[in-house]
């Protein structure tokens, strides 16, 4: 529920508010209010509260029940919040604004491999001016023969490209398990802290998207710095389930929540694509939500043929950021290397989405 007060409204009058929110077991937050509280959002299951058990109280000018059960991150609780019909949650990481009038990009290897390939991937990821690095330090895997990832020691690495060429690292947070090093012995933190001490956007898999403890503890853990969480769109969940997800985690006191698709599993997958790209979700996303909408084009196609194509259409429906795969030796590449895009063919697709961005902002 939204519930707006008066101008005249005293400060008796809105704690009397508060204390039939907290009579229902329920929280409340103050969206609006830069002379005064304006506008007071109830959080909790008030699906049983009729509205006249506030619209009855001295200073309550309107109740406005919230239809969705994405309250939160729902476009109507915004724009009761004074939030504009499209305005999107822009969140700001180091130099880089995702949801901002321009395309942000991240861009790296699905895994870190080496030192030596985590730093020739970041050279020329620094020079095409892409300002987020992807790349995980721990790699959740269907076969547990495959790489798993190189742990701490891949944070360390990326640590150390942070600090050499001033990017902004995105990487994964597969559990709250500790990480089996090679020797057989385990980190000494689970795998969540780790990421969450280290990383400046802590992605979440779409293995995890249904994972509602494991949401839970993510918001808890990066609630006070406010760290920026990407999710990731389950394969085969639906559009609510993806927002649910989403609202665990700024239920629970993170509202830097981006929303990223990365394809879906139906029926069409094989030589052709692996999964099926999901552009259809973003427009239907930017009504529901202000949260700020990431494309994965590689996760998505399967194929380095086909990202390109891909990542400008989802740009045209409207897509905020990119996350793109990429590699300075494909054929090589320890995890999706089939995926990756190379150098050459990273640089041209960021001259074409940028076109296209721009082409789109013209026309506004």
């Amino acid at each position: 529920m939204i519930i707006h007060m008066s101008k005249e409204a005293t400060p008796e009058q809105t704690k009397a508010v508060f204390r039939r929110i907290e009579a229902k077991d329920a929280k409340y937050e103050v969206i609006h209010g830069t002379t005064g509280i304006n506008v007071i959002g109830v959080l909790g299951d008030m699906s049983r509260v009729e509205e006249s058990y506030f619209s009855e109280l001295d200073g309550v000018e309107k109740v406005i029940r919230i239809s969705k059960t994405y309250k939160q991150i729902s476009r109507q609780y915004a724009h009761e919040g004074r939030i504009r019909d499209k305005e999107t949650r822009a969140i700001r990481v180091k130099d880089a604004v995702i949801g901002g009038s321009s395309l942000a990009v991240m861009a790296g290897p699905c895994s870190v491999e080496s030192r030596e390939q985590a730093r020739a991937i970041a050279a020329y990821i620094k020079d095409t001016g892409v300002p987020i690095m992807r790349g995980g330090a721990y790699k959740p895997r269907t076969s547990p023969y495959s790489f798993q990832g190189m742990g701490e020691e891949g944070l360390r690495v990326l640590e150390e490209i942070r600090q050499e060429y001033g990017l902004a690292v995105v990487t994964e947070a597969t559990g709250q398990h500790r990480h089996v090093k090679p020797d057989g012995s385990q980190e000494e933190r689970t795998v969540l802290e780790n990421v969450v001490a280290f990383a400046d956007i802590v992605q979440v898999g779409a293995r995890n998207m249904k994972s509602y403890g494991f949401l839970q503890e993510l918001a808890m853990l990066t609630r006070d710095r406010q760290t920026p969480v990407m999710l990731k769109r389950g394969e085969s969940s639906t559009l609510e389930d993806f927002l649910l997800a989403a609202e665990y985690i700024v239920a629970n006191g993170n509202p830097n929540v981006m929303l990223c698709l990365r394809g879906i599993r139906t029926f069409e997958e094989g030589k052709f694509q692996r999964y099926t790209a999901d552009i259809g979700a973003i427009p239907v996303l930017k009504r529901e939500t202000l949260l700020p909408i990431v494309f994965d084009p590689s996760h998505a196609t399967g194929y380095r043929r086909n990202v390109e194509a891909v990542a400008l259409a989802a740009v045209a429906a409207g897509a905020d950021a990119l996350l793109i795969e990429t590699h300075s030796d494909p054929t090589r590449a320890l995890c999706d290397g089939e995926q990756c895009v190379t150098e050459e063919q990273l640089r041209a697709l960021l001259r074409r989405a940028s076109a296209v961005r721009d082409a789109l902002n013209q026309a506004e």
